[in-house]
């Protein structure tokens, strides 16, 4: 298990990294279509489909890292009700049902890879591959973060966040 949310820690670090990087180009490649279309009235043509593909990808991949801190939204009003074997029981199905939903996504996902391959974008010189990988990846890296969760709620019974400060705890 430690192994595993090793690997999960890892992979959430450089995911992080990844976004970060996203972000800053997103932010860079807006900036230079906003100063060029009205500073200078010219833009780039191809600002918005890129920062359109920036921000898929920031979607997808920052998923991950929202669920590993536990940052998605939920309703805990019925969980918080429930005496506390049951809630495990509850977060249990939830989680096992997130999950499968994952895989089928990310299959489908890849499935669809192989169709638009072939397919560029409308003003960018790209594949669609490239835009349409982001959903695939996206939901594999959070299945890497969501089964080290099942398995601890499983274990100690509740929905544990990983963390460095629950690491030295345990």
């Amino acid at each position: 298990m430690r192994d595993l949310e090793w690997f999960a820690e890892r992979v959430a670090y450089w995911t992080g990294v990844g976004v970060m990087i996203l972000v800053a180009a997103f932010t860079l490649l807006v900036s230079v279509a906003v100063v060029l279309r009205y500073g200078f009235g010219r833009g780039l043509e191809w600002s918005e489909e890129a920062g359109r593909f920036l921000m898929i990808w920031m979607g997808f991949l920052g998923a991950s890292l929202a669920l590993r801190n536990g940052a998605h939204v939920g309703v805990s009003m019925l969980r918080d009700a429930l005496p506390r074997p049951m809630r495990r029981v509850l977060m249990l199905i939830g989680s096992l049902i997130g999950l499968t939903f994952f895989v089928v996504v990310a299959y489908q996902g890849i499935i669809l890879l192989g169709g638009v391959r072939e397919k560029t974008s409308l003003v960018l010189p790209i594949s669609m591959f490239w835009p349409y990988l982001s959903v695939p990846l996206g939901l594999i890296l959070m299945i890497i973060q969501m089964v080290p969760m099942v398995i601890r709620e499983w274990q100690i019974g509740a929905a544990a966040q990983v963390s460095e400060t629950e690491e030295r705890l345990t």
